[in-house]
């Protein structure tokens, strides 16, 4: 995922590390599911290889005989991994590529992940003063310009939306070979779509469905 204006250093983790600090907490919620790690990804030989990762990053250390001080930054990721308000999902796709993005949204954190080969994750910190709906946009403003036709899915959910079972908030936008941009929102179907012309009209849409599919996503005043 390239940088962005407004966020901080860029981290890298494996599986393993993230397992270790999703077990390290308390209920697990969504995120192993949104990661992609499975029950083989909480084993004790996997926790153990993302413990021992971790200490030889000097990502963590042993403090007081058998307790563990994070990173600072390491630390914010456990804990928007525990405790998101929201997440959205970007999927990524055109004919001959796909990608993609998940944003954890928490209180006092809030960060893109992005899968990589070997079952890495690229881990992009959004500054708090940060619109959160821009790195999102960014995300796929490069996807669709440059695989053309190609399409960008927004799932959307809040955590207590999840609790009850409740579907996540879908809207798409889409890059077609005409040049043209088609936004579908959460309360739309593709027979309603809205075509315009140009990227930023269509960004516009996206950015305030976004702040309608999740409330928490509305620039303060």
């Amino acid at each position: 995922m390239d940088a962005m204006d407004g966020t901080t250093e860029q981290l890298s983790m494996t599986a393993a590390e993230l397992s270790f600090l999703l077990a390290s907490g308390g209920q697990l919620g969504e995120a192993p599911r949104l990661l992609g790690l499975t029950d083989a990804d909480r084993a004790d030989a996997v926790l153990s290889a993302g413990l021992g990762s971790l200490l030889l990053r000097h990502l963590a250390a042993p403090v007081d005989g058998q307790k563990l001080e994070l990173a600072p930054a390491v630390a914010a990721v456990a804990a928007g991994l525990h405790r998101p308000r929201a997440f959205v999902q970007v999927g990524l796709t055109a004919e001959d590529h796909a990608d993609g993005a998940l944003l954890f949204e928490a209180e006092m954190t809030r960060f893109l992940v992005a899968a990589r080969a070997y079952r890495c994750y690229d881990i992009t910190p959004i500054g708090a003063d940060v619109d959160v709906r821009e790195p999102l946009v960014a995300i796929a403003d490069r996807f669709l310009h440059r695989h053309r036709p190609a399409v960008a899915t927004f799932n959307a959910s809040t955590a207590q939306a999840v609790a009850r079972g409740d579907a996540p908030s879908r809207a798409t936008l889409a890059s077609a070979t005409d040049g043209s941009w088609r936004f579908v929102g959460s309360d739309a179907t593709d027979a309603t779509a809205t075509v315009v012309e140009s990227f930023d009209e269509a960004a516009t849409l996206m950015r305030d469905e976004l702040a309608r599919m999740l409330p928490v996503f509305q620039p303060s005043p």
